[in-house]
């Protein structure tokens, strides 16, 4: 039973087309159930406390690996239900919110699971979700580049105290694409290969997107309408995760260089409904701090930040940049004061 709880992202990915099927109002049933049941759920179920699951259990790796082939599966249904004719402009533009925010909150979730992955197998299955969104340099950037320097001006995944989320996602994709083609390219020439060959695979990550989306333009115009749509928003509410993630926390100077990255460089959140539906992804801090770790073993880390809701609730607390300061500011503050600031707010929580 302990394993179904990570199964709820699968209920929110068929409601998506569920809601197109039914049409009508039906087809804003994702978009309205994400918001509305994550924080609803949040409040309702409250805080979680359980240690992490033994280590063993197969059926937990099998739910992301499930989740990834059920959200590939669905873009491509959609892919094809757009172009069929009689479906109108503002169905298409339904169908391209719901798959995008299931693959942009869901699907993006299970494959950052998969990209940290010690198995090639399942890191290769982690890309095939970002291929779905156009994003796979985010393996590189994300885990040799954010793994690295989180929490600090060279991180373009961090964001920095009084930083909008708009602004924020302009710099962080552009970063990310940066970050990873130099990554690439030292890599490469440390390695004495070409930049410009068959080795980079920033170039070969550009000619698979390039390949999907010249296939699904061969559907027609609106069906690549479609899955251009959904791969911008599914990316954007990935960047809204990293700015919440690290929003205002910077690792100090100290000794000649910078403090290591530690629990208190990192929003957590320990509520029952965020991770039950994000794979964990609340214990952010002990994730950095064990990257490889698979998501049902991760652990609570009791003097790390914690948000002042789930996820879902700071996502839609940041689309409205002056309330996300007022709320969030002061708490930056805290965690970057004494530490006795730091343990009041941790154990008022």
């Amino acid at each position: 039973m302990r394993t179904l709880r990570f199964s709820i992202p699968i209920v929110f990915l068929a409601s998506a087309p569920l809601g197109f099927l039914l049409g009508g109002a039906w087809a804003w049933l994702t978009v309205a159930l994400a918001p509305v049941a994550l924080c609803t759920f949040d409040l309702a179920l409250g805080f979680e406390a359980e240690p992490g699951t033994p280590p063993g259990a197969l059926r937990y790796r099998a739910l992301p690996y499930l989740y990834i082939a059920l959200q590939v599966a669905v873009t491509a249904w959609a892919a094809f239900a757009v172009a069929r004719p009689g479906v109108g402009l503002l169905e298409v533009a339904r169908l391209t919110i719901s798959v995008g925010v299931t693959a942009g909150i869901f699907g993006i979730c299970a494959a950052h699971e998969m990209v940290h992955s010690p198995v090639p197998a399942e890191r290769a299955l982690g890309l095939v979700l970002l291929a779905s969104v156009g994003y796979m340099h985010f393996r590189i950037a994300h885990i040799h580049g954010h793994h690295v320097h989180a929490a600090t001006p060279e991180d373009p995944a961090s964001a920095r105290r009084g930083e909008g989320v708009y602004r924020f996602i302009l710099r962080s994709v552009t970063g990310q694409v940066r970050e990873a083609w130099a990554f690439e390219t030292a890599r490469l020439r440390r390695g004495g290969r070409r930049v410009f060959g068959p080795s980079n695979r920033m170039l070969l990550y550009f000619v698979i997107e390039a390949l999907i989306g010249a296939g699904v333009a061969c559907l027609g115009l609106r069906s690549l309408a479609f899955f251009i749509g959904q791969a911008v928003l599914a990316i954007a509410l990935l960047e809204m995760f990293n700015y919440i993630a690290h929003y205002g926390l910077a690792r100090r100077p100290q000794g000649g260089g910078l403090e290591r990255l530690g629990p208190r460089h990192s929003w957590n959140s320990s509520r029952r409904m965020n991770n039950w539906s994000l794979f964990n992804m609340g214990r952010h801090s002990d994730h950095h701090r064990r990257p490889t770790e698979a998501y049902q073993r991760l652990e609570i880390e009791p003097d790390a930040p914690e948000l002042p809701t789930g996820y879902a609730g700071a996502i839609l607390l940041a689309l409205t940049p002056p309330l996300w300061r007022k709320v969030m500011d002061p708490r930056v503050d805290v965690w970057m004061g004494a530490p006795a600031q730091r343990h009041g707010l941790a154990s008022g929580r």
